[in-house]
């Protein structure tokens, strides 16, 4: 992971999409140690993340290409973000985790995680690229995976910047959109909702899930979000998504599903991030979401399976 880092914060990437590079080469224009640099380079080759050709240069191939950025499906923010020093400390202390189920992150640092994004914005940017990566990978398989022709109204709650609200909606141009976010996070929202060309069909709210989400919406959708917290907390989110609603309403919960015995996908590695990093987070189970919904004023009435890891659990207020 801190090889992946390094290599990405140097641009390296970036560097040999112009072509291949010596070691020495890459140093000179990143201010590398040229030595460190070639035994670095030489174990990420090793690990697949680059190609050494017989001249001794090094080239991308398909595993780097992926961390330029900006490059289509870049995870370039997701490895700086997944190796960043917060995180390292926090899995350094995973043993602790095991024995107690408590999260690492607040034991280590002090600070709940979002604390920690307040007093270090440049890291809660990062998160937040991060994420967005992650969602625009399976954007087009969610938007394409769920039948939002039955929806008119949807209201994004803690939406992020709307990758996947915006995905949705230019796909489905009969559908209007509301985002629920942060001031902040709606500032960086505007342009990114204006160039994919949504702007006009989103209305922007500012506010918390954990206070209230706007009303007049027929679906309402949360990508990622209550894996995060523990079911106390996501008892909280529901209940105000709830409120908003009316018998009939649909709640679109975005998630994977990991069941006992999941050994595939990403599921069973989200779920250790969430334990080691989110206050009582976890990815849940079926049966885990028809309760939570149940509790909340919510029927589980579908799982939709989708072309990726993730699936659309679909509550029906009651």
């Amino acid at each position: 992971t801190q090889v992946i880092r390094a290599a990405v914060r140097l641009g390296l990437p970036d560097l040999l999409e112009e072509g291949p590079r010596t070691a020495a080469e890459l140093a000179a224009a990143t201010g590398a140690d040229p030595d460190a640099l070639h035994r670095t380079l030489r174990g990420a080759v090793v690990v697949g993340l680059f190609d050494l050709g017989r001249d001794g240069r090094f080239r991308n191939n398909r595993l780097s290409r992926a961390l330029r950025a900006g490059a289509p499906g870049s995870l370039r923010n997701y490895a700086l973000y997944f190796g960043s020093a917060s995180n390292v400390h926090a899995w350094a202390d995973f043993d602790r985790t095991l024995l107690s189920g408590g999260n690492a992150f607040e034991r280590v640092h002090g600070a709940t995680i979002w604390d920690w994004f307040d007093a270090h914005p440049d890291e809660r940017e990062t998160f937040a690229g991060a994420m967005g990566e992650l969602t625009e990978l399976y954007a087009s398989a969610i938007a394409t995976g769920y039948p939002w022709t039955e929806v008119r109204r949807l209201c994004d709650v803690g939406g992020g910047r709307g990758t996947l609200l915006a995905e949705i909606l230019i796909r489905h141009p009969h559908l209007e959109g509301v985002l629920l976010e942060n001031a902040g996070v709606l500032e960086a929202a505007r342009p990114y909702l204006a160039a994919r060309g949504v702007e006009g069909r989103v209305e922007p709210v500012a506010g918390s899930f954990f206070e209230e989400v706007p009303a007049r919406c027929d679906a309402y959708l949360l990508k990622n979000v209550l894996h995060d917290w523990d079911d106390g907390r996501c008892r909280v989110i529901l209940g105000n998504c709830r409120r908003a609603m009316v018998p009939g309403n649909r709640l679109l919960v975005v998630e994977t599903v990991v069941e006992a015995d999941s050994v595939r996908d990403l599921g069973p590695l989200s779920d250790l991030q969430m334990m080691v990093v989110c206050a009582g987070g976890r990815e849940r189970s079926r049966a885990e979401f028809g309760r939570l919904f149940a509790e909340c004023g919510f029927r589980l009435h579908r799982v939709v399976a989708t072309a990726s890891p993730m699936s659309v659990l679909e509550g029906l207020a009651v």
